[in-house]
């Protein structure tokens, strides 16, 4: 637990110009617990997957392109997941080997983290004199925000995202055979209280 976990709800942090430390604390419980509710919920489930998207046994020539098709839709509809990762880890390394990209990222996040999560939408928030409501808020962010990606590239950066993650895991997709969850695998899902499949 944090410095700022341990002040008093009443007390307003000065690092994040004046937020309540509460609101903060929210922010990051929230965070963490989400992504440790969402693992905790699916972890069976992901292991019963994970273990036939790296199977090499599972991989084979499709006969003909229906076959393709067929396997490429049953693929990405089971393996979501594995390959949303493969789109993050991909969006990820564009943004690290980036700096402008980075930094025009971290301003736009911060700026709508800074105006709509650290405070709340309707809180009227003091910047330079001037008094921005939720309206003069989005006034600002919207243009500014348009302004950072148009510098920084950021738009054709999320496109060659797409198309070069595409282009690798579509292979991956296509030579898959059809996923289907044997009479063991489903008694693993359920033994951890999670639907069946």
């Amino acid at each position: 637990v944090g410095p700022a976990a341990m002040l008093p709800v009443n007390e307003t942090d000065p690092l994040l110009g004046g937020v309540p430390v509460s609101r903060v604390t929210w922010l990051r419980t929230l965070v963490v617990d989400n992504a440790r509710n969402i693992w905790n919920a699916n972890q069976a489930r992901m292991v019963v997957l994970g273990r036939s998207f790296f199977n090499p046994m599972q991989f084979s020539r499709p006969a003909d392109q229906a076959e393709v098709l067929a396997r490429i839709r049953a693929n990405w509809s089971m393996y979501k997941v594995f390959y949303g990762m493969g789109y993050g880890l991909m969006f990820l390394y564009t943004i690290l080997s980036s700096p402008v990209l980075l930094i025009g990222l971290a301003m736009i996040a911060g700026s709508w983290g800074y105006m709509f999560v650290l405070h709340d939408a309707h809180t009227v928030v003091t910047l330079n004199g001037y008094a921005l409501g939720r309206r003069e808020k989005l006034l600002v962010l919207f243009p500014l925000t348009l302004i950072v990606i148009a510098i920084t590239g950021a738009l054709s950066s999320l496109v060659w995202v797409a198309c070069v993650s595409t282009i690798l895991l579509l292979p991956h997709a296509a030579l898959h055979q059809k996923p289907e969850l044997d009479a063991l695998d489903q008694l693993e899902i359920e033994a951890a209280g999670e639907p069946r499949y």
